[in-house]
């Protein structure tokens, strides 16, 4: 009986040993949960919720006419150290200095203290990189996905497109204008992520992708003009340079170029911020000769006028109102368009001394002289031109020949688009689907004015003493004027050569202008260096058109 009461009293004592090893098992647990487990989960915040809590939008691309890709968000990654876990030798700083294009003292510096968290220490390096730093096996090391700024067409079409900073946010060009298009909405994650083997989700907003913003830009004509005006440039030693190519029918901008140009995707290499300036719009200069054709367009619709006019330019100077104003040699006696094609200063300052100022200024105003080209949304200026109480005498005849009216490359094209046009005004664009307003359309000239202009202008580069020679293209007719204008930089006496034209003649297809500043020694006229630049680029644009490129 007692062997049976001291096995019952055993067993029981078992039972409450074993229930009591369970209870602090489960105990044990519990605290793992609640301590243990909550401090792992608040280390691996960084990498499980904050990674998560943004969601980047992708900014929107920008394409050109024909949907080639100027700029895109491509994926790119953060490198971080765990300060706690890293370990700090001369080594590791080497290599990671090496990988990263980093100085090795910065780095040092930035990571030998022994603070704890995390440091940033590059940002948005590629895939290959990543790779290359995981391979390495450093202690604390860790990445953060994220998104990069890619232009690939890189200096042909910096000017026109822009460039964002660090965090994609638009500074100049397109991605400036359009950076609310182009921003996108940011996605939001509100939870944690969960490790490999445990989900645990949050609420999740997904981002939106900014809108595309498209370009009336040919980017193979934008190419073909960039390459040339490099070429001239260096040719004629010049210190800077534009062209622009349009669609004189549509308005559409085909090609803006500017030089010196810059690689939106190298920021860390741009220290010359004057790159920066897009002279196609920006800069205004005294455009000489090019002006002609608007002034003897206002002269042609005066009162008094006649087509049969003739005027004798010798001795090849003229003093007005006591300044001296010479021909490049004497002409004689030359009718109208032979003022046009030979670019008689003599012969335009007497055709302009009797002209009425506010019909002549008005005149200029119709082509768009004067006025902020607001329909293209870049950055440009208007140029200079005074109130007519404001002109002399011998400023407005010195307008009629190019001085003392001040315009850029841009509206240059604007102005002779009307000749391309049969005497009526297109504005040009550069963004069509955002046009601001509808575009200003009106005529300019009558249909026969514009007749006689274009057959000044076809005679200045076909004639075999017009000084557009060296514009003409084979197998097509070119309508075009030359200009040169001295220009005074820093007490230095330089020229800004000027082509302006459209081809065919009749049934133009493509308007270009070329400017090229800073021009010095023998060859420094708009006839001698930026006509040939237009000839270069229209053939090769034709031959493309050809080739169905």
């Amino acid at each position: 009986m007692s062997a049976r009461v001291v096995y019952s009293s055993g067993r029981i004592v078992f039972i409450q040993l074993f229930l009591l090893i369970g209870f602090c098992a489960l105990l044990g647990r519990l605290v793992y949960l609640q301590v243990y487990q909550d401090i792992f989960l608040d280390d691996q915040v960084f990498t499980r919720l904050d990674a998560q809590y943004s969601l980047l939008a992708s900014r929107g691309k920008i394409l050109d006419r024909n949907n080639k890709v100027l700029a895109l968000d491509i994926k790119g990654y953060s490198v971080g150290i765990d300060l706690e876990k890293f370990k700090y030798d001369q080594n590791t700083i080497i290599s990671l200095s090496k990988i990263l294009k980093k100085d090795p003292l910065i780095l040092a510096k930035n990571l030998k203290d022994k603070a704890t968290g995390y440091r940033e220490i590059s940002r948005n390096i590629n895939l290959e990189k990543k790779e290359e730093l995981k391979s390495k096996r450093i202690s604390g090391l860790y990445f953060r996905e994220n998104l990069r700024r890619s232009y690939p067409e890189r200096n042909i079409a910096s000017h026109v497109v822009g460039l964002t900073d660090i965090d994609r946010k638009g500074l100049q060009g397109t991605e400036l204008v359009f950076q609310k298009e182009l921003l996108g909405r940011a996605g939001r994650f509100e939870g944690i992520k969960g490790t490999k083997n445990v989900k645990l989700e949050g609420q999740r907003t997904p981002a939106v992708s900014g809108k595309d913003i498209k370009l009336t830009i040919d980017i193979n004509i934008q190419s073909i003009a960039y390459h040339e005006l490099e070429k001239a440039i260096k040719q004629y030693d010049a210190r800077s340079g534009s062209v622009v190519v349009i669609s004189p029918k549509t308005g559409d901008i085909l090609a803006l170029v500017s030089s010196p140009s810059f690689d939106p995707s190298d920021r860390k290499n741009l220290t010359d911020m004057s790159k920066l300036r897009n002279r196609a719009t920006i800069d205004v200069f005294e455009p000489g000769s090019v002006l002609k054709p608007l002034a003897m367009s206002a002269i042609i619709e005066s009162e008094n006028f006649s087509d049969s006019m003739e005027i004798n330019t010798s001795p090849g100077w003229i003093e007005y109102e006591g300044y001296k104003t010479s021909d490049f040699r004497d002409y004689g006696v030359l009718n109208l368009s032979e003022i046009i094609s030979l670019s008689s200063n003599v012969g335009m300052v007497k055709l302009c001394k009797n002209q009425d100022i506010v019909h002549l200024t008005n005149y200029y105003k119709s082509f768009g002289i004067g006025k902020y080209p607001t329909s293209i949304m870049i950055p440009a200026r208007e140029g200079f031109l005074p109130h007519h109480s404001k002109f002399t005498p011998r400023d407005k005849v010195s307008s009629c020949y190019g001085y003392g009216i001040t315009l850029s490359a841009l509206q240059i094209a604007q102005a002779y688009s009307v000749f391309a046009n049969n005497g009526n005004f297109v504005e040009l664009n550069l963004y069509k689907e955002f046009a601001f307003d509808k575009p200003l359309k009106g005529r300019v000239i009558s249909e026969e004015t514009n007749k006689m202009i274009l057959d000044m202008l076809v005679e200045t580069v076909n004639s075999a003493r017009g000084t557009a020679s060296q514009a003409q293209i084979k197998n097509k007719i070119v309508a075009g004027k030359t200009g040169t204008a001295k220009e005074s930089l820093e007490e230095e006496t330089t020229y800004t050569g000027t082509f302006a034209g459209f081809v065919p003649h009749d049934e133009p297809e493509f308007l270009g202008v070329v400017v090229l500043h800073g021009l010095t020694g023998d060859d420094y006229s708009g006839g001698r260096v930026s006509a040939p630049v237009f000839s270069n680029i229209m053939q090769q644009i034709f031959l493309m058109k050809d080739l169905k490129i």
